[in-house]
This record gives C-alpha cells, sequence and structure tokens, in this order.
C-alpha cells in the first residue's frame, strides 16, 4: 500500500481465492451477493449489511459464489496516519475497537447500512481528490479525511453497543469452522488429513470436498498459508530469528518445503524477507479485496 489509506467503493471485480494479510486495518463492508469469508480462525457466512473491522497481520479470504455480483467496499489504512490527522487520546480512541475487538463482523440494521452507504458514497466521492493532492498534506483536514473520521467515529459508537457474532447457518458451516479451529490450535504440529478427520469423526474425502467447497480452498493449502502468514508475523517481530528457527516454530519438517512455499506466496525467499522487514520495518505488503 503505497498510501496511507486506499478506499475501493463498491467494487465488482471478481477476485482471485488466495490467502493473504497485510499489516495494516481493514473495514470491509459487504453490499450485495453470497459469500463465505474466512478470517483467522472464523468462518462468516455473510449477508449483506455485515460490517467487517479487520486487524492487521491475519490471514483472510473470501469465497463468493460465482453465481450471483460480489459488491463490497473497503477501506485500507495505516493506524499511524489516525495518529497523524488526530492528537494521541483521540485517535488512540478511534482505533480502539480494531485493537480490542481486532476480527469482529457487525450485522448492521437497515437504518445503520443507510448510514453507511451514505458515509461510503460520500468519501469515495472526495477520495479523488484526495489521492490528488495526498503529496502535499493542507493545513487543515480536507473533506475526505474529515468523513474518514467521521466512519470510524461511527464505528466506535456501533462496536459501543453489544455485538453478538451471527451463528453458523448449517451444520456444514459448523463443521468447517471445527476444522478451522483445530488447525489453529493444532498447526505447529506435523499433522495428516486422518487426525483431521479423526479429530471430526467424518470420512476424509467428504472433509475435503466438503472444506473446498465452503472457503474455495483445501485444507492444506489452509494449513500452509497459516503457517507462511505466522512465520510473517514472527520475521516482523522477532527479525534476529534465524530461518530455520522460524520454519521449526510453525510447523514445517523440511526447511526447502517451507523456503519453496515462502517463496511461492511472498514472491522472494524467507531471508530475503527477513531481511528487507529488518531494513523497512513500516513495509507494506500487498493487498487483495
Amino acid at each position: 500500500m503505497q498510501q496511507p489509506i486506499e478506499m475501493s467503493y463498491r467494487n465488482e471485480a471478481p477476485i482471485a481465492n488466495a490467502f493473504h494479510s497485510h499489516p495494516y486495518y481493514e473495514i470491509y463492508y459487504f453490499q450485495e451477493g453470497e459469500c463465505t469469508y474466512l478470517i483467522g480462525d472464523k468462518l462468516m457466512a455473510l449477508r449483506p449489511g455485515d460490517l467487517i473491522l479487520m486487524h492487521g497481520m491475519t490471514l483472510h479470504s473470501p469465497n463468493p459464489s460465482p453465481n450471483a455480483p460480489y459488491i463490497r467496499s473497503i477501506v485500507h489504512f495505516d493506524p499511524a496516519y489516525v495518529h497523524q490527522l488526530l492528537q494521541a487520546e483521540p485517535a488512540a480512541a478511534l482505533l480502539q475497537p480494531f485493537e480490542e475487538l481486532r476480527n469482529i463482523r457487525i450485522a448492521l440494521p437497515e437504518a445503520e447500512r443507510l448510514e453507511m452507504e451514505r458515509m461510503l458514497s460520500e468519501m469515495a466521492a472526495g477520495y479523488r481528490s484526495w489521492q490528488w493532492s495526498s503529496g502535499s498534506r493542507p493545513s487543515r483536514l480536507g473533506r475526505f479525511e474529515v468523513r474518514f473520521l467521521e466512519l470510524l467515529q461511527r464505528i466506535g459508537e456501533w462496536c459501543a453497543e453489544p455485538v453478538s457474532e451471527r451463528a453458523h447457518g448449517s451444520s456444514h458451516e459448523r463443521l468447517v469452522q471445527d476444522v478451522v479451529s483445530y488447525l489453529e490450535a493444532h498447526y505447529r504440529r506435523d499433522i495428516s488429513l486422518d487426525d483431521i478427520a479423526a479429530a471430526m469423526h467424518v470420512a476424509k474425502p467428504y472433509l475435503s470436498n466438503l472444506f473446498k467447497r465452503i472457503t474455495g480452498t483445501t485444507i492444506f493449502k489452509y494449513l500452509y498459508q497459516r503457517r507462511i502468514n505466522q512465520a510473517k508475523i514472527l520475521f516482523r517481530f522477532e527479525p534476529q530469528r534465524s530461518v530455520t528457527s522460524v520454519c521449526r516454530e510453525v510447523g514445517f519438517v523440511h526447511l526447502a518445503h517451507f523456503s519453496r512455499l515462502f517463496k511461492e506466496t511472498a514472491g522472494m525467499s524467507p531471508e530475503a524477507y527477513r531481511k528487507r522487514i529488518a531494513e523497512i520495518p513500516n513495509s507494506k505488503e500487498e493487498s487483495h479485496a
């Protein structure tokens, strides 16, 4: 992310299903379609009007239905940007929902949905002019900055109310959620499909096919991405760790396997990534909608 904040309003573009993470925060608003979203260890069957707040470096991937439009609005922002716009105390208050609740979904009622649509529309109207002027910041807040801070303030008010996570709608979704929870608890171990199927008390082919249908990826692609994401986190916050140490810590048995998958995911070797993070602590990774 080249700018401290990026916005995509009512995006209808198809996506390549791929797990990814990024060190900045995300506001994701689902507007139309059918989509299952896997965020960290939570599987969410989305409905229009769902608002998701994402904390940095959480592995996530949407799996929209190919038979319906996939319309969403997304705001990515660096939390440091909020501190640039405001004094420390009000900035910390606006960021509190992201840092305390982390990856949470809020199902907005009709009135709040209309309000959310209005705020996003007004932000989008000022976003292009903000992009052109972002190289030379004005001495006072512009239209886009004001609307962005208004959105954060309103999100904070919604989060101050009791927030309940919607239950999974089917036994299939509950089973896949159980698999994700199992992988989250055991990804550092050398686990097999036999282990997972035995823990779930279902047949391996059934489990594999169901997981792929609900999430859009395979069990082991998810497991490997979870391990690679954890490796990125360790490199970011413990840059003194060796590649071999991180490889073992996140559950890979063979260093060559870890290095190959890491390069496929990050576009560079683990050692090159570790050095880049150490040299540029605030570097941003590529994002996907």
